[in-house]
């Protein structure tokens, strides 16, 4: 696994300084990957599930209102790169922005990928957003 979010967080490029590249490979790649990841799928759930299942909430099913579940998830994602690599008192340097706006990008990804495998059990959002 930790190989995997080494590689999916290594496209934009190496960690900087590079003498903080084993804190990121080892630390940093798999927590931001794993909450990212589990970020996704819960804010998934609980659009597809809670609100539109579980509450039955039919004016909540909108392209808008996934949208908007959509945003926050990139928000939330982009907030955890950044608590995670200020955690692991890593050196203060603009690839800390940029690993926070690709994991925020991984997100979007994720949440979308998720949506498309668990909307149908949705009675409300079902054909959200597509």
């Amino acid at each position: 696994m930790k190989s995997f979010f080494r590689f999916l967080y290594e496209l934009i490029g190496t960690p900087q300084p590079s003498s903080e590249t084993p804190v990121y490979r080892e630390v940093i790649f798999p927590n931001v990957g794993l909450l990212t990841l589990g970020l996704s799928l819960g804010m998934v759930l609980i659009f597809y599930y809670l609100i539109n299942r579980a509450m039955g909430v039919a004016t909540f099913n909108k392209l808008r209102h996934w949208v908007i579940f959509l945003v926050l998830n990139a928000v939330l994602a982009f907030i955890i790169g950044i608590t995670q690599a200020n955690s692991q008192a890593v050196a203060s340097h603009s690839y800390i922005y940029w690993m926070a706006t690709w994991n925020a990008i991984i997100g979007l990804v994720w949440f979308f990928l998720f949506s498309a495998l668990l909307k149908r059990g949705s009675t409300n959002a079902s054909t959200t957003p597509f």
